[in-house]
């Protein structure tokens, strides 16, 4: 054989992504594979597991087939998973029950609207808001509709490992579990308070295992990492980048990596990165993360394809560029900030919206509706400036990575509306690549990839037109004249 291998995968809500790594973290090829559509009706987001763990096998395999064809071993595989999902399954052959709720879905709004004020108090526990997406009333809603033992209820990642494990193996991990509302951070666990708050039956929640460990072994392949996708992002950089991360998939993630600190800031989320067991065995050894998400920001990018302004990314950036170049002060702005199935950020009836001038052309939509994105984007860099998380220099240096990250356009209206550096990464696929260095640190007994090769940026993006910050005020302003319904004259609202 000639080298030894890391397999990454990153099983997402649009796809199953993967990537080989070799000892030095140099990526050697990357496998595709699509899953089954999510189906959505109002607040109701579901998907199909047997078709996610499908996606998983497929790539394994492909995986496997290619190290064995170039004469390669895969040593070990990590996994990471979409987070918030949830699940239910039968114990005795791990068959569904239930569809995946997924984090988009927001059934439980009205369970979370009761909490009230109580909710300010679950969140300095967890250190996340307590809202519809995160999987505690999800898990509830579940294990209430089945209320056998025979029945498991968990997230994505538990029924993943559990089938991969052909049923030896029933867990979840910290990152995952942190995001269930469900955990307290300071105790590095389930919280029984929490669960008599969200009425949710403790002895039957899988039990918390580290990150990194020996997690299942599928096709003699080890599995040995499990993590969260926009925490397998922030790893996916070598020599342990501390960059603040924005990752731009069906999500957009801002990221920053606290090291062992956990930092709570209001608004903000605050979170397991990875967890491990130290080389003794009995302490366990955390790293932590503050984010924030625009959980629209893919969707909205397809706006333009949906509406037949362009047919792909390559187009949509070049119909940008022209109507900027035709019309630098521009004759439209966007507002698609309340795209289903997320809750609206305005009331009820105020639908997506562009505001358009006499004379706006379908690229002057485009335009405005990438803008959109891009200013989303620096609103979430200017609450981590406010609350003393992106350092004390200005500019400040951001990596970026995710299929959105593909759209020229918008990363440099990002960089001129912000000021700050964006460095683009070579890999698209930061979770996969993330997943795999997991799975390098615990085959390697290390705790950060020090020794792995850099990734260099593969384009590093500055302020080249610090005008354009006057279109991100602009487009503040008129948010506020559309909530209020005192928009000039001079412009009118086209609704989608």
């Amino acid at each position: 054989m000639q080298s030894d291998l890391f397999l990454g995968i990153d099983q997402g809500s649009s796809s199953t992504k993967a990537v080989l790594l070799d000892g030095a973290g140099d990526q050697q090829t990357s496998f595709h594979s699509p899953v089954p559509a999510r189906i959505e009706e109002e607040r109701c987001v579901e998907q199909e597991p047997e078709g996610l763990l499908s996606s998983v096998v497929e790539v394994i395999l492909k995986a496997q087939e290619w190290a064995a064809r170039e004469g390669h071993e895969i040593r070990a595989a990590g996994l990471a998973v979409q987070r918030s999902g949830v699940l239910a399954w039968r114990a005795e052959d791990g068959v569904p029950v239930h569809p995946m709720i997924t984090w988009a879905d927001t059934r439980t709004h009205t369970m979370i609207q009761d909490i009230g004020r109580g909710g300010e108090k679950i969140s300095q526990v967890t250190g996340i808001p307590t809202i519809p997406n995160f999987a505690a009333g999800k898990i509830h809603l579940l294990q209430r509709r089945f209320l056998e033992r025979s029945i498991h209820v968990g997230t994505l990642d538990t029924f993943l490992l559990y089938r991969l494990s052909q049923r030896q193996m029933l867990m979840t991990e910290d990152t995952m579990a942190a995001r269930t509302m469900l955990y307290s951070l300071a105790d590095k666990g389930w919280s029984d308070l929490l669960c008599r708050h969200f009425q949710v039956d403790p002895k039957r929640l899988p039990p918390i295992r580290t990150s990194l460990g020996a997690h299942a072994v599928f096709q003699e392949l080890p599995i040995v990492a499990c993590i969260g996708d926009q925490q397998a992002a922030v790893i996916g950089r070598s020599r342990g980048s501390r960059r603040p991360l924005l990752n731009l998939g069906t999500i957009a993630s801002l990221s920053v990596d606290t090291g062992a600190d956990i930092v709570q800031k209001t608004g903000l989320m605050t979170s397991v990165l990875l967890s491990r067991m130290t080389s003794a065995g009995y302490v366990r050894e955390m790293r932590y993360l503050v984010e924030t998400t625009s959980p629209i920001t893919g969707s909205v990018l397809l706006e333009p394809l949906r509406q037949g302004w362009c047919s792909d990314t390559q187009q949509l950036s070049d119909l940008c560029q022209s109507a900027a170049a035709a019309n630098p002060k521009g004759l439209a702005t966007a507002y698609f900030l309340n795209r289903q199935p997320i809750m609206p950020r305005w009331p009820d009836g105020i639908p997506n919206t562009i505001v358009v001038k006499s004379g706006a052309t379908d690229a002057d939509r485009a335009r405005a509706v990438v803008e959109n994105v891009g200013n989303l984007i620096v609103r979430m860099l200017e609450e981590f400036s406010d609350k003393d998380l992106l350092g004390d220099t200005f500019p400040c240096e951001i990596d970026i990575a995710g299929g959105g990250s593909e759209l020229d356009y918008l990363i440099q209206y990002i960089a001129d509306a912000s000021g700050h550096i964006l460095h683009r990464l070579k890999s698209r696929d930061a979770s996969a690549r993330g997943a795999a260095l997991c799975a390098w640190m615990a085959s390697s007994n290390r705790f950060q990839a020090h020794e792995l090769n850099t990734e260099e940026p593969e384009r590093t993006f500055r302020c080249e037109s610090p005008e354009r910050r006057q279109r991100y005020l602009v487009w503040q302003r008129m948010e506020q004249d559309l909530v209020n319904d005192t928009l000039p004259a001079h412009a009118t609202q086209e609704h989608y």
